[in-house]
């Protein structure tokens, strides 16, 4: 016994032994095969270049990456090299899923790792840029080409990648249709192209820009073009050269230098061909069409040109170039007047773009749910306008009615593809751009609505051809209720700081060598505030849902919640030499089509905004205002009232029109209430209750200026407020030096109404809206920033803060709807420079009537009436009583409480009730 124990301890200890060298053998042999980390890098360089195939190269560096993890337990700036470079290879191989989880891999390691490169992020955000925009899916590709600029700015090796994604970003924005965004891009792009004295970049950044100014019918274009051409390098690279020959050309035919156009195009379209690059020559033959079709009027050669355009789009692969050319073929046949024709390559248009839409009868159109995964609306957009029009034409035609109504689902299915499209463009100025872009094919929806009498359907396109912008905002102030008071205060913060990074940016020169550092700043703030609203979006479900709401109130809605004690609503569409009418009532709805001329409104509205040209020309006056009434307003039969008016491109005071052309005093304004509104949803969202307030009345008016703002004195106003403040309890008045501009953005979020008198400047297309106050100004960007307002009635006393840049299709930008921007449910606002002593009557007046109950429009209507009778002929004149107007509810203005929910009144006679008690208990007592 005692021998076998003895052999079967040798044995587990000759196991052990074994055990422990098979151990240090495999040990010592992984570390002969671990190079240096040093050495993965060569390799990683030497698989790159080999000429094996793509399929291949990833097997190599997935056992790359896989000997890499067995040698170091940590990963590291190589190991993110490896998996950047997989991810690339998985791209060319177009297994997207793998490209973009590979090169995400990358960046998480080269942010949070320990041993990383922060400077190779600029290529892995670079890639995941090209990915996303590949794939159609701009927001992410932009989001990533901002990184990649951010990250490769900081670092000097790195500038180069920056500047391509800058010259990716443009491009992409301008493929999208967000040129002016496009233009911003480039403009930064070009100047660290000049720092950096690379002369390559600035040449295809310049280019760029004049491509999106050319977008535009921005005439600077052909300068920007032709200074690319003369930095263009002789050994330049081919793509470079290209894209320049073909902006070049684009710019001749708009100089209506044919021939040169159509040379350049030709070389530029055979330089493409011989480089294979099949998209740019679909683009090219594209361009040569449109320059025959639209230009040189000659439709043969077009279509022939577009013809040839077909087959390169079917060899580049890319859907959107097919669908292009399908709806370029198409719009030829339309100006040749073939309209089934034009119809069939529309159809063709919609099948070959990737929405798995497959039919080919003219009444079928891609259904909601596909429009949504549409990844550049504007080309469907194009395409079903363009195909309602063709459809509106063959009804013109032959007269068959079928085709109004298959033109109408075309025109509501593009209508949806507009509402995707807004959402994708960053800034107002692009939204507005487009909004400008769409409108004929509202007009022709409008019109085709018409002439089948179809009045909900018309209400619809009425309403979703304006304002869309405004009711964009107040959809998102009606969605805060949905979010905490940390995330609205942090999303205010991230506004405040973008708009002030903005207004630097615009009053810093493109030389100073603070811009590029500004627009550094701005681009982080931007890129803050989208991501922070993102993940709002993401974690508030019911906070995305309301805020992207596009649905449209219904004629039954607006009788039910708008017109119900008896008002009229009268909206109307303007053309060059027509307008569309929709009046809706209690009980009875209009649509109307009448002849107008837009010349003949402003030379009204000049006219009233001097009272010497009234004087002097009173009687072309008179012929005016009583034509415009029979034009625009007589035919809808209404018998008085209250009128809510909501105009198009002119903002008129209907007040002024006359009612019979002998009689200068038969002003609408004595038969009349009018009101006006930007939009009736938007009226229909700014009608909630209002919370309590701190001040009935808050009352501003500085009277003088500081020296710098140079402001005449507004000698009077103090005197006015102390006379309006009679009519109120809570009264805040700030007058003189207390009227600054922090003391009237503290108090007024806490104010029922709030009375303003001072100076204030419409703006020009180049500057904003800006409102004086005793100290400083006040600017239409940061009155927008106004948030969670008790306000229900704002009085602009001030001279033309109705006024301002005309947005076509979203009314005028001016000061009155940067409160409308706000929530703020009603302003009284001024439309041109007013009479200081006039207004202050007025202003009096309608306070006084305000308060006795009267609806706001009616105490408006009452106070002007007042002043025609108590003043002279001479005063009597529209320029002195026409200017003021009610923008927005009509309703009488609510109980002005105080936040205590007491008023001041029910504390005066709770007081008096008792002392009168006291007599009597006195009496009981004894």
């Amino acid at each position: 016994m005692h021998s076998c124990t003895q052999v079967n301890f040798i044995k587990k200890i000759l196991r052990r032994q074994l055990l422990i060298t098979g151990c240090l053998l495999s040990y010592f042999y992984a570390i002969a095969q671990c190079p240096p980390a040093a050495i993965f890098v060569n390799r990683i360089t030497a698989i790159e270049e080999n000429n094996l195939p793509d399929k291949e190269k990833i097997k190599q560096l997935d056992s790359l990456l896989a000997l890499y993890q067995q040698c170091f337990s940590q990963k590291d700036s190589i190991y993110a090299r490896i998996v950047h470079r997989i991810g690339n290879l998985c791209h060319l191989e177009g297994n997207w899923p793998d490209a973009l989880r590979y090169t995400k891999e990358a960046i998480a390691v080269n942010r949070t790792a320990k041993a990383r490169q922060e400077a190779f992020l600029t290529n892995s955000y670079f890639n995941l840029g090209l990915f996303y925009n590949k794939l159609h899916l701009y927001p992410e590709s932009h989001y990533y080409y901002d990184s990649c600029i951010i990250i490769g700015l900081k670092y000097p090796g790195k500038t180069a990648i920056a500047l391509m994604a800058f010259e990716a970003k443009t491009f992409s924005l301008y493929g999208t249709g967000d040129y002016r965004r496009a233009v911003e891009t480039a403009d930064l792009g070009i100047l660290v192209a000049r720092s950096v004295q690379d002369t390559m970049s600035e040449v295809a950044l310049l280019a760029q820009k004049a491509q999106s100014l050319l977008a535009v019918d921005d005439t600077s274009a052909g300068t920007v073009i032709r200074n690319a051409l003369r930095l263009l390098p002789a050994n330049a690279p081919p793509a470079h050269e290209v894209a320049c020959y073909t902006i070049y050309a684009s710019i001749l035919g708009k100089e209506k230098q044919f021939g040169k156009a159509v040379a350049w195009y030709q070389h530029a379209l055979q330089a493409n061909r011989e480089q294979q690059r099949w998209d740019q020559c679909a683009r090219n033959t594209l361009d040569l069409g449109n320059l025959y079709a639209e230009d040189i009027k000659n439709a043969g050669t077009a279509l022939r040109y577009y013809r040839e355009g077909i087959q390169f789009a079917q060899k580049s692969g890319d859907p959107y170039v097919l669908a292009g050319v399908y709806n370029n073929i198409g719009y030829a046949c339309w100006k040749l007047r073939r309209y089934r024709k034009a119809l069939s390559y529309y159809q063709q248009g919609l099948n070959a773009l990737p929405l798995h839409f497959k039919d080919t009868a003219l009444q079928s159109n891609p259904g909601y749910h596909m429009l949504r995964n549409v990844a550049n609306d504007y080309f469907v957009s194009t395409l079903l306008g363009n195909k309602g029009e063709s459809l509106l034409a063959l009804f013109r035609s032959d007269g068959d009615t079928v085709w109004l109504r298959y033109a109408l689902n075309a025109f509501r299915a593009a209508d949806i593809s507009v509402d995707q499209m807004r959402w994708k463009q960053y800034g107002d100025p692009s939204r507005l751009f487009w909004r400008n872009r769409t409108r004929t094919m509202y007009q022709k929806a409008i019109e085709t609505c018409y002439l089948l009498q179809d009045i909900p359907s018309a209400f619809h396109f009425f309403e979703k051809s304006r304002a869309v912008l405004l009711n964009d905002k107040l959809n998102e102030l009606g969605a805060r209720k949905y979010l905490s008071a940390a995330d609205i205060a942090q999303e205010q913060q991230l506004r405040i700081q973008t708009v002030t990074l903005q207004q630097q940016l615009e009053a810093t020169s493109p030389d100073a060598p603070l811009y590029v550092a500004t627009y550094r700043r701005l681009l982080n703030a931007r890129d803050a505030l989208e991501r922070f609203i993102k993940n709002l979006e993401k974690a508030h479900p019911a906070y995305y849902q309301y805020k992207y709401d596009t649905a449209v109130y219904t004629v039954a809605d607006i009788r039910k919640k708008l017109l119900a004690h008896g008002e009229t609503l009268v909206t109307y569409f303007t053309t060059d030499s027509t307008t569309f009418v929709l009046g809706i009532s209690a009980g009875n709805s209009r649509l109307l089509k009448a002849a107008w001329n837009s010349r003949e409104v402003k030379e009204l509205m000049q006219l009233c905004t001097s009272p010497s040209l009234l004087n002097t020309q009173h009687q072309r006056y008179c012929v005016l205002a009583n034509r415009l009434y029979r034009q625009l307003f007589a035919p809808l039969q209404l018998r008085g009232g209250s009128v809510i008016i909501s105009p198009d491109e002119y903002l008129l005071p209907f007040e002024v029109l006359l009612s019979d052309s002998t009689d200068p005093n038969s002003f609408l304004l004595k038969q009349f209430a009018f009101s006006y509104t930007y939009a009736a949803g938007s009226l229909m969202k700014l009608r909630p209750e209002r919370a309590a307030a701190a001040h009935s009345l808050l009352g501003i008016a500085p009277v003088n200026y500081a020296a710098y703002l140079q402001q005449q004195p507004l000698y009077g106003a103090d005197e006015s407020l102390l006379q309006i403040k009679k009519n109120y309890a809570a009264v805040y008045n700030l007058s003189g030096k207390a009227a600054t501009r922090q003391h009237f953005l503290e108090q007024l979020p806490n104010s029922s109404i709030v009375q303003l008198y001072s100076h204030a400047s419409a703006g020009s297309p180049d500057k904003d809206p800006v409102l004086y106050f005793a100290d400083s100004a006040l600017y239409l960007p940061e009155i927008q920033l106004l948030q969670d307002t008790v306000t229900a009635l704002i009085i602009l006393s001030t001279c033309e803060s109705g006024a301002g840049v005309q947005a076509r299709g979203e009314g005028v930008l001016s000061l009155a709807r940067g409160f409308t921007l706000t929530g703020i449910p009603a302003i009284v606002t001024s439309l041109w420079q007013i009479d200081n002593e006039a207004t202050y009557e007025l202003t009096e007046n309608f306070h006084r009537l305000l308060q006795s109950g009267l609806r706001k429009d009616v105490a408006l209507q009452q106070a002007k009436l007042q002043f025609l009778a108590n003043n002279d002929k001479g005063s009597r004149l529209p320029y002195f009583w026409a200017a003021s107007i009610l923008v927005g509810d009509a309703a009488p203005v609510p109980e002005t409480r105080s936040r205590s929910g007491v008023s001041i009144w029910w504390i005066v006679v709770a007081i008096a009730v008792g002392l009168a008690l006291i007599p009597v208990l006195l009496k009981k007592n004894r």
